[in-house]
């Protein structure tokens, strides 16, 4: 019956049969999943004999081979949409199911990594997020890494005519953003687990190295202004947008030197959260060197993200208050004029300001 369903979605001639195939397969595996973790248990049950729309193997039928998803394709279809609406060549009818295809894929990869990456945060149990449908799906050698990472934010950053296109594909469009979205986080949370796995010294040579999705996203967005803006307009995990503009920004302040009484030059452990980093604007020669490699407008933009996405997390892991960051944000900004009277605060950078402003407020 899946394996039915799913033909229909990859191959089917009419967007309705195609929609409905995509809605009756998400709510089969919302109801029946294969990856679970049972009510009051620490622990997780998979059903071996589980159906999967994914093929890593040989081990399947002729008839399954013909229409289940293998990485290359898998690469090939976040390529296809990396292109745009507009520049695409396809027909309507294919760039539609495209998306739906693009939206079930990573419905079924969610499913299988969340419970997984929950259990493994619990036990160490790498072998589980090993055997990963997403895992699996990085690690095949026909996945180009790096060029997957740099169609996902092609695509989350294409510019899309909503005025100029129907509803439904608008709709449409969006959902497929928030899958790319989800995609990329789930990508950074799995190598996020390797890591831990790696320092636990519980992987071995067989499963691999690359170099991290985060690491790959700062150097995209290192040299190019127009993409910095709309992805960390449009990526909104707060965790990891803070790690982002952390991990950016750490790459241009001054390296850690021995801790003196005097000394102005911030320590490594200082560089881990937005506080002790807005806290080198403080010092002038940083603020001017820092502003002159990378340029006002992007450290504005940076500072600015960087704050509402610790605004936006709860419950912070650092010791700051929020009062104390907020004022470090005012800080930042007051002394980027002091340094260079030219400089001129974005309407973004605005209002930044104006949010530090009203927190204050309502904590004073």
């Amino acid at each position: 019956m899946y394996q039915a369903m799913f033909r229909i979605l990859r191959f089917g001639r009419r967007l309705e049969l195609v929609a409905a195939s995509f809605h009756l397969l998400t709510q089969l595996h919302q109801r029946y999943p294969w990856v679970y973790i049972p009510d009051g248990k620490h622990e997780l049950e998979i059903v071996d004999e589980a159906w999967s729309p994914f093929n890593f193997g040989s081990d399947v039928d002729s008839g399954e081979k013909d229409i289940s998803v293998r990485s290359l394709l898998f690469q090939e279809l976040i390529q296809n949409m990396s292109k745009g609406v507009d520049e695409s060549e396809e027909s309507d009818l294919k760039i539609l199911g495209n998306m739906f295809l693009f939206k079930y894929l990573v419905h079924v990869l969610k499913l299988d990594f969340i419970p997984r990456n929950q259990v493994f945060e619990e036990t160490m149990n790498w072998s589980l997020l090993k055997e990963s449908s997403l895992n699996l799906l990085l690690a095949s050698r026909r996945v180009n890494f790096k060029l997957l990472m740099k169609d996902c934010l092609s695509t989350m950053c294409s510019p899309f005519d909503a005025d100029g296109n129907s509803i439904s594909l608008v709709e449409l469009h969006k959902g497929m953003l928030s899958a790319m979205k989800e995609l990329l986080v789930m990508i950074i949370e799995l190598d996020a687990s390797k890591k831990k796995a790696d320092s636990e010294g519980i992987t071995n040579r067989g499963d691999g190295v690359r170099t991290p999705a985060l690491e790959i996203i700062v150097d995209e967005l290192t040299y190019d202004e127009y993409l910095l803006s709309n992805f960390l307009k449009v990526f909104d995990d707060p965790k990891w947008k803070l790690e982002i503009v952390i991990q950016y920004l750490t790459k241009y302040i001054p390296k850690p030197s021995v801790r003196t009484r005097r000394s102005n030059t911030p320590q490594a452990d200082d560089l881990k959260t937005l506080n002790g980093i807005l806290k080198t604007f403080s010092n002038g020669t940083n603020a001017k060197n820092i502003t002159k490699k990378i340029g006002p407008a992007v450290v504005q933009i940076l500072i600015g993200h960087g704050f509402l996405a610790q605004l936006a997390i709860s419950n912070t892991n650092e010791g700051d208050s929020m009062t104390e960051i907020c004022n470090s944000v005012i800080a930042a900004f007051t002394n980027l004029r002091r340094v260079d009277q030219k400089i001129e605060i974005i309407p973004f950078g605005k209002e930044v300001l104006f949010t530090a402003e009203m927190v204050l407020k309502a904590k004073a």
